[in-house]
This record gives C-alpha cells, structure tokens and sequence, in this order.
C-alpha cells in the first residue's frame, strides 16, 4: 500500500488505515503530512493577511513547519505516556502518523481563505470562525486516530486528547496571573 492509498483509506476507512500503520510505520508520512498541514495553514494565513508579526516569506514557514512537525511529536508522545499510564497499550509511531494524516484536514484553510476573500473581503471575524471550525474538525480526526490505534471509547479519546490542550491553557494562565500579580506588587511598591 502506497502513501497516497494510505491518506485515502484515513479518510475513507480509517480503521483500516489505522491497522496499514500500525503494520507499516511510515513515520515519514506523518512528517509530510504534519509539513503539508502547516504549509497550507501558512497560505490561507497569507491570504487572510493574518502573517503578523512574520512576513511571508521561507524562513516563516520553515519555522512554521518546523514548529508543526516538533507539536507533532510532543503531542503524540505526550499522548501515549497519558495512555500508557492508564494500563491502554499502543504504538506512538502510528499514533504520530496517524495525528499527521488528521492534520491534513487544515489543508481546507486555503479554499476557505479563499472563499472568505471573494465573499467577505473585509470580514475579521470569518477566518477566525472558518479556523475554528476546522480546528474542531481536525480535533476530532486526532480524537478518532486515538480510539483506532488505542482501541479505547469515544469519550476516553477525547478526554485524553483534551488533557495536553488544557494543560497547555491552563499554563498560559497561570504565567499571565503572575505577570499580572508581578505587575501590581511592582506599581505598589513604587
């Protein structure tokens, strides 16, 4: 079975692409595809003019890229060890392929930065919806990808898919809160 099959089952048949993985290992696949993902999400970023502070240009999306490609493997090792812990086993291997392939749904963000052009050239607010929904939709894939290569509930998956992205949130506020008390002892003090 070739990649393209592969990317095709995913969508069509994921359980069966699900096993091809975890037979096949095609960590490489994963790597395209996380890259393929941030590729396009870089466009319809630059379509939508919404590249600030980068500019458009090779060393942006080779950061880009490489950020999406470094989230990608984070996110799936973070993913087993959570897994792993609760007594589920797994390969992460695919499971990183199997987060690639349900990145590539971001590939929608250019027909759609594009649509939003043509429709509502000066809407702020479409991209960020059109982004959202196809975060949600990718969100999803990733929680599907965990229940065919873990073998684990609908609810479990998502879950545990939700548990790095809250730790992540969670994180971030909680270095805002100290910047914020950090801010008023230092006005009061003065």
């Amino acid at each position: 079975m070739n990649a393209v099959e592969l990317i095709f089952d995913y969508f069509e048949d994921h359980i069966k692409a699900a096993q091809s993985v975890n037979q096949w290992r095609p960590v490489a696949l994963g790597v395209l595809c996380f890259a393929i993902s941030a590729l396009s999400a870089f466009i319809a970023d630059g379509l939508g003019d919404r590249l600030f502070p980068f500019s458009f240009d090779f060393v942006s999306l080779s950061i880009k890229i490489l950020w999406e490609i470094s989230c990608g493997f984070v996110l799936a090792g973070t993913l087993h060890l959570i897994l792993e812990l609760g007594g589920v086993q797994g390969s992460a291997a695919a499971l990183f392929v199997l987060l690639g392939m349900a990145d590539l749904v971001w590939t929608l963000s250019v027909p759609a930065a594009l649509i939003i052009k043509l429709a509502a050239p000066k809407s702020y607010l479409a991209p960020g919806i059109a982004s959202f929904l196809i975060g949600l939709l990718a969100l999803g894939l990733k929680a599907r990808s965990l229940q065919d290569n873990y073998h684990i509930s609908g609810s479990r998956a998502w879950v545990t898919i939700s548990l790095p992205y809250l730790a992540m949130f969670f994180g971030a506020l909680l270095v805002f809160a100290a910047a914020i008390w950090e801010a008023l002892d230092h006005f009061l003090k003065s």
